[in-house]
């Protein structure tokens, strides 16, 4: 840029509108950091050069369904709730070691500047929060979504639904002992249950495959077709790519033929007072989990979730995102604006049948330990590296049992 600036006898000033101080995470991958004086000398280089934007200063959350997601040919990376970045101030808005650093090196480098004292704000923990009701997603069905009739699968943009979960219900009688069955091109996640039995989970490019049910033979058996909508690329050529639409996208095999008839039931979750708890609770399906509590004073804090397989999670009737037991995030944060003084509810929507009676709200977030995350910075070598020039970056790490799917 700077050679541009002179080819064409500019005396503009520079800019780095998009300078990466840390790595967002998805799900499956180890949690990427950057070692924070390294980070402060680089600051310090391009402010040599011109002006930075720290992406990013704070990150914070995507509340709610909105994680959003990479890509890598056919197959998305969605990303985790959390957006701490590694950023200079962590999910809730707290100074971290990086934001020392660069601290520390304005001070040496830039005295002219007055600084002062970041604000810090506590968290609290509250454990053994016990379960106060619960409910299979099955049965409070109709409480949730209206049912949609059509002769094929529909798509979830095609009902005017554009996140979350979708369920699709069929009936079929089977000719065999033994029937395959086979979901023709899906998006993101599915799960099979016949008779309200768990059949089979599958994932992006796994959906598709021959899954073989046990039944009656000359018996109707119900279908039910749990998809979720993990998130949208939301950038770059797959912006508007026909794979970011959600759900059944062409539709279900029994042996060679399509199953015809089909409910839809659209799962936003956008009103979760709609949950009915009086009605049944069935083991190993989806199900909503209530947690009731008192608080007074109002602090921010984390949801340890451990304990349970995925879903989402809302707080007072608000989404604060999803949680996956892949890792690598094992909470979500909870600030202290959706908590109450007095009466407070947590609602935990869990997919996988894996649950616990109690929860723990907690003062720091929890992480599961992904084989090749970086523990100790001396044990490996990394290059970050910026050219002010061109703006370009590039991420560079070499470490034992590590790897990078940088983007």
């Amino acid at each position: 840029m700077q050679e541009f600036f002179d080819e064409h006898g500019k005396k503009w000033p520079l800019m780095c509108m998009e300078f990466w101080d840390g790595w967002f995470n998805r799900w499956k991958e180890p949690v990427i950091k950057r070692d924070p004086d390294e980070l402060a000398q680089a600051v310090h280089e391009v402010l040599q050069q011109g002006s930075i934007n720290l992406y990013m200063f704070h990150g914070g959350t995507n509340f709610g369904f909105m994680n959003g997601c990479s890509a890598r040919g056919v197959i998305d990376l969605p990303q985790v709730t959390s957006y701490d970045y590694d950023a200079l101030l962590d999910e809730r808005g707290n100074p971290t070691d990086k934001y020392y650093a660069v601290q520390r090196m304005l001070k040496e480098h830039y005295p002219e500047y007055p600084q002062m004292e970041p604000l810090v704000k506590e968290a609290f923990e509250l454990r053994n929060i016990p379960l106060s009701q619960k409910v299979s997603l099955f049965e409070t069905l109709p409480d949730l979504a209206e049912p949609i009739e059509s002769l094929y699968p529909m798509k979830m943009e095609e009902l005017g639904q554009n996140v979350g979960y979708l369920l699709y219900r069929t009936w079929a009688s089977w000719d065999a002992d033994q029937e395959r069955l086979r979901v023709i091109d899906g998006r993101d996640r599915m799960q099979l249950y016949v008779d309200g039995q768990h059949i089979a989970t599958q994932y992006q490019t796994e959906i598709g495959q021959d899954i073989m049910v046990d039944g009656q033979k000359k018996a109707e058996h119900q279908l039910d077709i749990l998809m979720e909508n993990m998130g949208r690329v939301n950038y770059g050529h797959k912006l508007l790519a026909d794979t970011q639409q959600k759900g059944i996208r062409t539709g279900v095999c029994k042996d060679l033929h399509f199953l015809l008839d089909w409910q839809h039931y659209p799962l936003p979750l956008d009103h979760p007072e709609k949950i009915d708890f009086s009605k049944e609770w069935q083991e190993n399906q989806p199900a909503f989990y209530a947690f009731d509590f008192k608080m007074k004073a109002l602090k921010d804090t984390y949801l340890e979730l451990s304990d349970f397989g995925k879903g989402v999670v809302f707080v007072n009737g608000v989404s604060i995102g999803r949680f996956w037991n892949v890792g690598p995030t094992l909470s979500l944060y909870i600030p202290h604006s959706l908590l109450r003084e007095g009466d407070n509810r947590i609602i935990i929507f869990e997919t996988e049948g894996i649950y616990s009676e109690t929860i723990h709200l907690v003062n720091q977030p929890t992480f599961k330990t992904i084989k090749g995350e970086i523990y100790d910075n001396s044990r490996c070598t990394y290059r970050w590296t910026f050219d002010p020039w061109t703006g370009s970056q590039s991420l560079d790490y070499q470490a034992q049992h590590f790897t990078h799917y940088g983007d």
